[in-house]
């Protein structure tokens, strides 16, 4: 790989340059740490103990890497902007609530004075210049670089303005008297500091709420990968006979046999059962290594069997299930033992293994997924803002009533209704929520971005194992009687051999539920497992029995009648038998489609998309499934059938089929961004990269498959998403219009009342602002939970009345009505009677005041029904919570824990090493004494 290169010839150099020794070796590891990340180990070893590192010795290597290589470091804050600690915001709100309470406490306590007026002046200055110190730091470091286009300068603008007001009215009315002068002076800046704490916390907990599971070290893919194996120590001497036999060795089995010098490999047997191995870790193997893999974990690095034989399940790598492995053969890094601990030769390093290969082919750079504000409604908000600013001062000056206090009241009021918390929340909250109600309901949204994204679907390409199926296979007929002895031999060996094959499965199943198994497995004697996944063989109770492919019994000279080519043709998949070497019948099995696929795989026909099947199976296993399924869709075969037959790619190696994709989507007439693929295996991984690189979308079938960690959605085991994926997002994209909207109603209301306010003659009461904010607010919140109710409804068909009422548009359009006939009331009642007044119902005493009763009394009708539709959903939904619901909640997926690996690879005493991790940080950690190497550097960086 092109990063093993560089890195060496950066060692390289450092030797050149004398800060390593001339024997320094490089060792490499690494594994996916995130979507378009992959972390690095690094060792460097020498023998030559009387080295020593020059000054800095950290600082220079990293300074040195940092300089050669090709991809991305920058600092760990970038990954993770914005997420502050679980106590930052708690801390922030606990200390505005006692910054709060002590100014209401003192105003209380004592008679107003000058003492008085500096202390509760200097607890609101020093407890909001504290808990909004992010985003004062923030607004001076965007004054400096010219951009103050953002959320930091509006609540910092605010703050500066409290401040000027508090300072103001502490010089004209040293004496707080009043406790209206009390709450807009003191209290009031500290509110407004506490709101936007507050709505920080809620995002956070959303945001953490609505994060998918994270790919963090390979044993997140590979549960069985084991941090340490047992190694041999041998001499230089003993690892060059072991370079000499195994290094020119060619890929195919036989030449392996053919190369081996049995009578040197006899002395390395000799000499490794008189020596005792060691525990190494897992990225510091190299080829040339012999290893010992115990029973259940996964073999490390790509090597061939040194001794005995075993069974390994390479399914999440090649889609093959269990495989017996012979002396000589070789085994893919990622595979798993199921057989005995065993010895293996290392021909390679973990770095350049199979596995590794595959991930670094799977990962792929995640684009930022910053949620933007809308430039247009930037502009227009702050026009709105600024003619509020200016009318708070000319509609005073006009009506002869301008007073500065009574300005810097309308001022502060109309900064303090903008809520600047509001305009964030109005923007990321209604996405957030999306994100993980969607993952509530099953759908894992692995990139964010998806959600901005409304392209028609024009392609779907399905892989059809896993993806198509669901695994669970039956017997379709077979001519074998069952009151035959040998269908007891058959469920033997596949019970204890078939492991999670379809079709051993199969067999498996209909014996159980026609038999009561009572003979022991240990009967099972001597199985062997073909390598190319076309049967098993194994001696059963003293007979010998095959099960497999035609092919795989021609092979053992058993003849085997041609097959049933109508049953073939449904889709039928023939198990050949076979009893000491005398052909005995044959089982066909029937795969079963996923749930719900039929009904999805027409729809998408009848919608016109265009449906692809990619299959490693035959031509003809491929066809009959396609059969199969339009036979189960109720079609007419002879006719017309679910997939076009320019449409099923048979025979297509992972390889193959990312061709095809690459092909398909960059021909002519086809939009890549109406491409998606949806795959289920690990094997399915470089596919959804080139789909989601290609502008497509890239999907596993459930978030269980391992494919889950290299697409961009993980579906919930049905392809019903695809129809709901486009009006969810522009359902997002409209709840964020509305709420803009909301900001500017929040803004001209505030602008209405000083208006009229002036009209009157009076200066706006601070609990006007008070209260128009925390109504923008709420509503802003619950147009956005808005989009929780609105993706139930689409994801869940079994939605009451009264959330898909609450889902539409009628609900928060019953509030904005309502609000604006009650405001109007007020306004009405303010003007008419020279001061603020609250609405009462009159209609006897005058048009004006009649038609301000009519407002409230609208207003209240509507305000009852919005109450009564949310009691009915509250009621219908949570008091009590039907069971139906509660089958719901307990079939959404578990939440994945993942363990961060130890990040610290233990130097030995007589090496010098450090550690290279590519992820989005560099740190320099030196916790040894002075004097000591030992010292590991850690270095994130972030690929390309």
């Amino acid at each position: 790989m092109g990063i093993q290169s560089t890195l060496n010839s950066c060692i390289e150099d450092c030797i050149k340059a004398e800060l390593l020794p001339k024997d320094a070796k490089l060792t490499i590891d690494s594994e996916p740490s995130g979507l378009g990340i992959h972390r690095f180990f690094l060792r460097i070893e020498t023998a030559e103990e009387s080295f020593v590192p020059p000054e800095n010795f950290h600082n220079t290597i990293s300074a040195q890497l940092k300089e050669n290589i090709f991809f991305d470091i920058v600092d760990e804050q970038t990954d993770g902007e914005g997420e502050k600690s679980n106590k930052t915001n708690w801390i922030n709100i606990a200390i505005n609530l006692l910054a709060i309470s002590a100014i209401i406490a003192l105003s209380l306590l004592f008679p107003p004075s000058i003492p008085l007026t500096i202390g509760l002046a200097s607890i609101s200055f020093i407890s909001t210049a504290f808990t909004a110190r992010e985003y004062l730091i923030a607004f001076f470091r965007n004054l400096w670089n010219r951009d103050l286009a953002n959320m930091t300068t509006t609540i910092s603008l605010g703050w500066f303005l409290s401040l000027a007001h508090t300072i103001f009215h502490a010089i004209s009315m040293p004496l707080a008297s009043s406790f209206s002068m009390v709450f807009m002076s003191f209290i009031m800046p500290v509110m407004l500091i506490g709101f936007i704490n507050g709505m920080d916390e809620i995002k956070r907990l959303v945001l953490n709420k609505a994060k998918k599971m994270q790919l963090q070290g390979i044993r997140a893919i590979f549960p069985q990968m084991s941090e340490e194996y047992l190694r041999y120590e041998l001499s230089d001497e003993q690892q060059s006979i072991l370079l000499e036999q195994f290094q020119p060795v060619d890929k195919e089995l036989k030449s392996v046999a053919e190369h081996i010098d049995l009578d040197k490999l006899s002395f390395m047997e000799h000499l490794l059962e008189s020596n005792n191995p060691v525990s190494e870790k897992k990225g510091l193997l190299r080829g040339g290594m012999i290893i010992e893999v115990k029973r259940g974990e996964c073999f490390p690095v790509d090597c061939i069997l040194l001794d005995g034989n075993t069974v390994v399940d390479a399914s999440l790598l090649t889609g093959e299930p269990q495989q017996s492995k012979l002396r000589w053969q070789r085994i893919p890094a990622g595979a798993l033992n199921l057989g005995q601990s065993v010895r293996v030769y290392a021909e390679n390093g973990a770095y350049t293994s199979t596995v590794n290969k595959l991930l670094f082919r799977s990962n792929r750079a995640r684009t930022s997924t910053v949620q933007e504000t809308s430039p247009l409604f930037t502009y227009l908000y702050t026009g709105l803002i600024i003619l509020g600013l200016v009318a708070a001062i000319v509609a005073p000056a006009a009506l002869g009533i301008l007073t500065i206090p009574l300005v810097m009241q309308n001022l502060m009021g109309i900064l303090f209704s903008v809520c600047p918390c509001t305009i964030a929340i109005a923007h990321q909250l209604p996405n957030l929520i999306g994100i993980y109600q969607r993952t509530k309901q099953g759908i894992q949204l692995r990139d964010d971005n998806i959600t901005g994204r409304t392209d028609k679907i024009n392609t779907v390409v399905f892989d059809k194992t896993g993806t198509l199926t669901n695994g669970n296979s039956s017997i379709e007929s077979t001519n074998i009687p069952f009151s035959s002895p040998i269908w007891h031999r058959i469920y033997l060996l596949e019970k204890a051999h078939g492991g999670e094959h379809p079709l051993a499965k199969a067999i498996i199943n209909y014996y159980e539920s026609n038999a009561s198994p009572s003979i022991p497995l240990n009967d099972v004697k001597n199985c062997i497992i073909d390598s190319q996944n076309r049967g098993l063989v194994a001696t059963v109770q003293g007979n010998r029995i095959q099960l497999g492919n035609a092919a795989f019994l021609q092979e053992a000279d058993i003849v085997v009648p041609e097959a049933d080519t109508a049953k073939i043709a449904q889709g039928f998949s023939p198990v050949y038998v076979a009893e000491d070497g005398v052909y005995q019948g044959v089982i066909y099995i029937q795969h079963e489609p996923r749930k719900d696929i039929l009904e999805a795989l027409l729809r998408l026909k009848k919608e016109g998309k265009k449906i692809i099947m990619l299959t490693g199976d035959s031509k003809a296993a491929a066809k009959g499934f396609n059969r199969h399924l339009s036979k189960l869709a109720g079609l007419d075969i002879d006719k017309e059938s679910i997939f076009d037959q320019e449409n099923i790619h048979a025979e297509q190696t992972p390889q193959n089929k990312e061709e095809f994709l690459k092909s398909l989507m960059t021909s002519s007439g086809v939009d890549p961004k109406g491409v998606w693929f949806v795959g289920d295996g690990l094997n399915d991984a470089p596919c959804c990269r080139i789909v989601s690189e290609l502008g497509g979308i890239s999907c596993a079938i459930t978030g269980e498959d391992k494919a889950a960690y290299f697409t961009d959605i993980s579906l919930d085991g049905s392809l019903n998403y695809l129809f709901e994926h486009n009006k969810l997002n522009r359902m997002l994209q409209t709840n964020v219009l509305q709420n803009q909207l909301i900001m500017g109603y929040s803004t001209v209301a505030f602008l209405a009342f000083i208006i009229s306010f002036s009209i009157a003659g009076i200066a706006v009461s601070p609990i006007i602002p008070l209260v128009i904010m925390l109504t923008t607010t709420m509503f802003v919140l619950f147009n956005s939970y808005r989009v929780q109710l609105a993706t139930d409804d689409a994801l869940d068909k079994t939605t009451s009345w009264p959330k898909k009422l609450l889902a539409s548009n009628l609900s928060i359009s019953l509030l904005v009505l309502a609000s604006s006939l009650l405001i109007g009331a007020t306004l009405i009642a303010t003007i008419s009677t020279g001061g603020l007044a609250l609405p009462a119902i009159v209609f006897t005493a005058g048009l004006v005041t009649a038609l301000s009763s009519a407002c409230t009394v609208a207003a209240t009708v509507l305000f009852s029904a919005f109450a009564l539709l949310l009691t009915s959903h509250l009621l219908t939904n949570y008091f009590p919570k039907s069971d139906q619901n509660a089958e719901i909640e307990q079939a959404m997926p578990e939440q994945i824990a993942i363990t961060q690996p130890d990040a610290t690879i233990a130097s030995e005493e007589e090496h010098h090493s450090f550690n290279l991790f590519s992820r989005l940080f560099c740190q320099h950690t030196d916790t040894s004494p002075p004097g000591t190497n030992n010292e590991p550097l850690q270095l994130f960086a972030k690929i390309r």
